[in-house]
């Protein structure tokens, strides 16, 4: 299955092939994979994060399906 993968802000740096930017990126990933899994497999830092899959919030045990977009945010802090 194919699945858009986006990283925001301080994340943009883990995109494979020094490939930064806000540009979503295709996976071909195979059946069943969580949002887990490829966070594990892009080595994305274990802190907390924002993800959204097809602009709806979900959780990284979530599986995702064909035609999904994934989008990860770090931890958004302000004042």
């Amino acid at each position: 299955m194919k699945v858009n993968v986006v990283l925001f802000a301080t994340l943009e740096r883990y995109q494979p092939d020094g490939a930064g930017g806000r540009h979503a990126r295709t996976f071909e990933l195979p059946e069943g994979t969580t949002i887990a899994n490829v966070i594990t497999t892009l080595g994305l830092p274990d802190e907390p994060r924002l993800i959204f899959v097809n602009s709806r919030h979900a959780d990284g045990a979530d599986a995702l399906h064909d035609g999904d977009r994934l989008a990860i945010f770090p931890p958004v802090a302000g004042g």
